[in-house]
C-alpha cells in the first residue's frame, strides 16, 4: 500500500508543476480569438493550458516511474488503477492525443486530419492493451476479441471526442473531469479493495492549478487539454479492471449532451462536423447563464454520476448496468427539458 507521504507529495508536485507550467503556457502567443460565433469572449484567451496540465502530469509520472525502479516499495501497484503494461500503454495514448491537440491549437488542422488522426491512436491503442477484457451485461459477457477491441478503440474515439465538444466553457469539461478521475479512483478502490490511487490524485491536482486560471477566463485547455484529459481518462478506465457500465456511468453527462445534440442535429439534416452552438451547456450560456453557473451544474451531475458509480461497483452484479441506463433516461429528459427552457428564454429576449 502506497503510504500518505507519497500520496501528498505527488499531488503538491503535480499541482505546482502545472501551476506554473500554465503560467509559461501564457507566455506562448498562442491565443484563442473571439470570431463572433461560437467563440465569444471579449478578447483573445491564450489556449495551451492543456498542454501544461499534461506536460506536469507526465513529469510526475516519470519521477514516479524512476522511484518504483529504485525503491520498489515506495511506489506500489496501486499507484494507477491496471496492469502495469496497460497503464502505460494508456499513458502513451493519452500523450499521443495530447501531441496531436498540441499541433491543432498551434497551427491549426482541418476537422478531417485531425479526426483521422485521433481516430488511428484510438483505433491502434486496444491493440497494446488499452481495452476492456469484456463487456459486461446482465444477459451475459462479451469476450471475443474481435468485438471487444473495437469496442474499446470506438469508446476512446467517443470519449475524447465528446469531451473536446464539451470545452466551450469555462470549467466547465476539466471540472467535470475532475469530478470523474475521482469517481473512477473511489470505484476502482472498492472494486480491487485498495486505497484511492496517489496517481489519480496527481491528475486531480494537476485539473485544480489548471482551473485557478481557467475560472479567471485567463486560460483555455485547448484542444491539447481535450483531448489528453479526456483520451487519459478513457483509457485508464478501460484498463481499470472495472465493468465498461460503471466507466461509462461516470461519463455520462459528457456522453448524454453530446449524443443527444447529434440526434438533433441528424433529425435537422445538419452536418455533424461543422461548428455549432446547440450543446444545452451552449443553450444555457446563450439563455444569460454565467460560465461558472453552468459549470456547477456539469460538476453537479458529475458528482451525482460519481456516487452512483461508487455504489454500482459496490453492489455488483447487474447494478452498473441497470443504473447507467436509468440515469441515462433521467439525462435524455433533463437535456431535453434545458434545450426546450432556453429556446423559450431566448426566443422571448429576441422578441423584446
Amino acid at each position: 500500500m502506497t503510504d500518505y507521504p507519497v500520496f501528498i507529495v505527488t499531488a503538491v508536485l503535480a499541482f505546482l508543476l502545472s501551476y506554473y507550467g500554465c503560467v509559461l503556457m501564457k507566455q506562448t502567443g498562442v491565443v484563442d480569438a473571439p470570431d463572433g460565433g461560437r467563440k465569444q469572449q471579449a478578447s483573445a484567451v491564450p489556449r495551451l493550458g492543456g498542454f501544461g496540465v499534461m506536460a506536469a502530469i507526465a513529469i510526475v509520472y516519470a519521477a514516479a516511474g524512476m522511484a518504483h525502479t529504485l525503491t520498489p516499495e515506495l511506489i506500489t501497484p496501486d499507484w494507477l488503477p491496471g496492469h502495469h503494461a496497460a497503464v502505460v500503454a494508456a499513458l502513451l495514448t493519452s500523450g499521443a492525443l495530447t501531441l496531436i491537440g498540441t499541433g491543432d491549437d498551434i497551427n491549426g488542422m482541418g476537422a478531417v486530419t485531425k479526426l483521422l488522426l485521433v481516430t488511428a491512436v484510438c483505433v491502434i491503442a486496444p491493440f497494446f492493451g488499452v481495452a476492456t477484457p469484456a463487456f459486461d451485461s446482465p444477459f451475459g459477457n462479451v469476450t471475443l476479441p474481435a468485438i471487444t477491441l473495437a469496442g474499446s478503440a470506438l469508446w476512446l474515439l467517443v470519449f475524447t471526442n465528446a469531451t473536446n465538444f464539451m470545452d466551450g466553457s469555462n470549467g466547465l469539461a476539466t471540472g467535470s473531469l475532475a469530478i470523474m478521475f475521482a469517481g473512477l479512483g473511489a470505484a476502482y478502490g472498492a472494486h480491487a479493495d485498495m486505497p484511492f490511487p496517489p496517481g489519480l490524485a496527481a491528475i486531480l491536482a494537476a485539473i485544480a492549478a489548471f482551473l485557478m486560471h481557467n475560472l479567471r477566463g485567463t486560460l483555455y485547455a485547448g484542444d491539447a487539454g481535450a483531448f489528453g484529459l479526456g483520451g487519459l481518462f478513457a483509457a485508464l478506465g478501460l484498463v481499470s479492471g472495472l465493468p465498461v457500465w460503471t466507466v461509462a456511468l461516470l461519463a455520462l453527462p459528457f456522453l448524454a449532451d453530446v449524443l443527444m445534440t447529434l440526434v438533433l442535429r441528424a433529425r435537422r439534416g445538419d452536418a455533424w462536423f461543422e461548428a455549432h452552438s446547440d450543446h444545452a451547456y451552449q443553450a444555457l450560456l446563450q439563455a444569460g447563464w454565467s460560465h461558472i453557473e453552468v459549470a456547477l451544474i456539469w460538476w453537479g451531475l458529475s458528482a451525482v454520476c460519481a456516487v452512483a458509480a461508487f455504489v454500482a461497483t459496490a453492489g455488483g452484479g447487474a447494478l452498473p448496468f441497470v443504473l447507467f441506463w436509468v440515469f441515462a433516461l433521467v439525462f435524455a429528459f433533463l437535456w431535453t427539458g434545458i434545450r426546450r427552457e432556453t429556446a423559450h428564454k431566448v426566443a422571448g429576449g429576441a422578441g423584446r
